[in-house]
């Protein structure tokens, strides 16, 4: 998948995404393809630190991974192991006979997904035997009939296997043995879901910026459905009106349909409500955890998505872009002067890095795929180069800021770090 997933794919997912609708959709196939929430997660974050998409595009792509994310249950409760089987074994065996070309790459996903299909249907074989032991029974039954322990259940469950879905498969095997009743599973189903926004929230605790404006996201989105659709549970329970648990027997007479159903309508409403408050939730977020001085600096300021669309204009672009690069040199060296911190200097590496990988990428996309004059093939070749200079600029300088702070121990060394940092950042002005 990384070998398929180059900038030009980016940039046409972030073209597409401009539509609410169309995010949706995406967000769907990144799920559906990746099988891995916390995967699209670091896709679409990857996406804003190249400037290709901002944190109002991502949202709706999040709706995206949640919905349809939840319809991947259904795989649990309809019997395709014979086409998952059929499917790993042919593109098995053509991942194995050329694994270097992009179709190759197709094919390795594929099979990745096919595998992942598998082990779910592995798992959930695996687990519905200890509904028939004896001791398991027993300690469960003690849960029957308690709806608010069937949530924390379902809750801790999702927080230590990292994944709601393998809950599913869990309570599905249990539902068929008559272990949970229905109330007992549409709480655990809950739960699971609340569980995995809790651990969205935990490992979101160092991320800043967008990164973190699109885990909080996240996190919101689960709990906005436990905090709407728990208490709905317990008025339909003690005042006998018809809600969620009408709807889902409703649907289906089947018991794992049911369950799944419940998982899907959990994902599902809280996506409609929040499609029409997408911008308000942005501007609140962008307020509470603001774009960090890497995310500001690391956005390309003259390169967009149509730059390499005309050869000489993109390479233009590219020029302006590596000037800006050459300023970063310039501010590391003013990072390294005394009294700065050593995390300024970080800040700064990184967004040198960041802006230096969609550099590289346009020059990729201008090299290939089309015929240039000679002229042409000659500037594109001095920009590669000078851009190879300054990332090699940029190493150096590394090594220069871990030999300043040791330098920096003592009064002779202090006086000898600050004149090469002048003299450097002399040469790098005039540059």
């Amino acid at each position: 998948l990384k070998r398929l997933s180059g900038r030009r794919l980016r940039g046409l997912v972030a073209r597409y995404t401009r539509s609410t609708l169309m995010g949706v959709l995406w967000g769907g196939v990144f799920i559906a393809v990746t099988q891995s929430g916390a995967a699209t997660m670091f896709i679409i974050v990857s996406m804003m630190r190249s400037g290709m998409m901002a944190v109002r595009q991502a949202m709706p792509m999040i709706i995206g991974v949640n919905v349809v994310g939840a319809l991947i249950v259904l795989i649990l409760v309809v019997n395709i192991k014979l086409a998952v089987l059929f499917l790993i074994g042919v593109a098995g065996v053509l991942y194995k006979a050329d694994n270097r070309s992009t179709a190759a790459s197709l094919v390795g996903a594929l099979f990745g997904v096919a595998m992942l299909f598998f082990g779910l249907d592995v798992m959930n074989d695996s687990v519905a035997p200890l509904a028939g032991e004896a001791w398991f029974a027993d300690l469960l039954s003690w849960t029957r009939g308690s709806y608010l322990l069937g949530f924390v259940i379902g809750c801790v469950l999702s927080f230590v296997v990292q994944s709601s879905i393998a809950v599913m498969a869990v309570v599905l095997a249990f539902e068929h043995s008559g272990i949970f009743g229905l109330g007992e599973s549409v709480m655990i189903v809950y739960g699971a879901n609340a569980g995995s926004s809790l651990l969205t929230l935990l490992l979101s605790v160092n991320l800043k910026g967008q990164a973190r404006q699109i885990a909080m996201f996240q996190t919101f989105y689960n709990i906005a459905g436990a905090v709407l659709l728990v208490p709905l549970f317990y008025v339909e329970l003690w005042f006998d009106v018809p809600l969620m648990l009408a709807a889902i027997q409703a649907i289906t007479d089947d018991v794992g349909g049911q369950i799944a159903a419940a998982f899907i309508l959990f994902n599902l409403i809280p996506g409609a409500i929040l499609l029409p408050l997408l911008t308000p939730a942005t501007v609140l977020l962008q307020r509470l955890w603001p774009d960090t001085e890497v995310e500001v600096a690391s956005r390309p300021k003259y390169l967009h998505e149509h730059a390499a669309d005309d050869p000489d204009t993109g390479m233009d672009l590219v020029a302006l872009e590596q000037a800006r690069l050459v300023q970063y040199l310039s501010r590391m060296f003013d990072a390294l002067r005394p009294g700065r911190s050593a995390a300024g200097f970080r800040q700064i590496e990184e967004a040198f890095g960041i802006l230096g990988t969609t550099i590289r990428e346009t020059l990729d996309d201008l090299g290939s795929g089309r015929r240039l004059s000679e002229d042409s093939y000659e500037r594109l070749n001095a920009l590669l180069s000078f851009q190879h200079s300054l990332e090699a600029a940029a190493a150096t300088l590394s090594g220069i800021a871990r030999e300043h702070r040791t330098l920096a121990t003592t009064e002779v060394g202090q006086r000898f770090s600050a004149a090469v940092v002048e003299g450097l950042d002399s040469i790098v002005l005039t540059l």
